[in-house]
């Protein structure tokens, strides 16, 4: 659609105002800033006026920022050393974030808010048909929330309800995760099932279980015994081993397991930085590593 009129106008400006508004939750005030969104580069040169350009500079690196903030905190935590651990890898990391703000899901946003037909096209876009281009409509979100950088005064808590409402932000971290095929629904609990099916279906060798009870190890100053379990898988012909000490054969055995899946699957586990220490304890619900030496205990 091409019209000459710089400034949205009548039903447009209501409509394109509304849209925004709920999408967001930020009712933009300004005609100009509101009518500035859709002015592309090829029209603005045209009629002598700003173009929307600055405004999706902004709006890409706010998303970026903000993107980022809220995947880490959905994902990283503070270990029980004071260090940032993350529950996902960079890989993994890399990919959720890319996937939120490809130009083909925010494309699709636009195509969902049906605002695409307010932009101001050039002669050239309009012979081109750019506006049915995924670059051009994730160009238009862009701009969207640039806009609301720059009329909220970089207000922070009104650009991170903005990102999060458009991008629908919880709902769609939660797929992507779960989507992954890597990322599987386990815990501590359920670590020695959850191994045991990996290797049948051939993507690690059976899992072999090491023990040494308190008959060799001794026991806790508690009086409670202690017990030593080393798992070890062979991944793509790497292998992976971690040992636990517990006061129980059954919670050293889960608790290895599971240091051993989240090291095969790449996922950091929720206890701290697993692939700096062999060696854990899994005592009282908590597991923590150690860096005694366990050679003697497992021979």
């Amino acid at each position: 659609m091409h019209l000459k009129e710089t400034y949205l106008h009548g039903e447009e400006k209501v409509e394109a105002r509304r849209i925004i508004s709920e999408k967001t939750g930020y009712i933009i005030k300004s005609t100009s800033i509101l009518s500035q969104i859709f002015r592309r580069s090829s029209f603005a040169a045209e009629m002598g006026v700003t173009s929307n350009e600055i405004f999706e500079f902004i709006g890409d690196q706010v998303l970026d920022y903000y993107v980022v903030k809220i995947v880490s905190e959905r994902c990283g935590s503070l270990g029980i050393t004071d260090d940032y651990t993350f529950r996902i890898r960079e890989n993994r990391f890399t990919f959720i974030k890319q996937t939120l703000v490809s130009n083909e899901a925010l494309a699709k946003i636009i195509d969902e808010w049906e605002i695409v037909k307010y932009l101001r096209l050039g002669r050239s876009d309009i012979k081109n048909e750019v506006a049915k281009e995924q670059k051009v409509k994730a160009d238009l979100f862009e701009a969207v929330i640039g806009a609301i950088a720059i009329e909220s005064n970089w207000d922070t808590q009104v650009l991170e309800t903005a990102v999060r409402s458009a991008l629908d932000m919880e709902n769609k971290i939660t797929d992507l995760i779960e989507s992954d095929t890597k990322v599987r629904c386990f815990n501590i609990d359920n670590a020695i099932t959850t191994l045991k099916e990996f290797a049948e279906h051939g993507r690690c060798t059976m899992p072999s279980y090491k023990f040494a009870g308190p008959d060799y190890v001794g026991y806790y100053e508690d009086g409670k015994p202690k017990w030593f379990c080393t798992c070890c898988i062979v991944d793509e012909k790497i292998g992976i081993t971690y040992t636990v000490e517990s006061t129980s054969k059954s919670e050293a055995k889960k608790a290895a397991a599971y240091l051993v899946l989240c090291q095969h699957l790449g996922m950091q586990n929720q206890y701290g930085p697993n692939d700096w220490y062999s060696l854990w304890t899994y005592k009282d619900g908590k597991l923590t590593p150690n860096r005694k030496d366990n050679k003697k205990v497992l021979s």
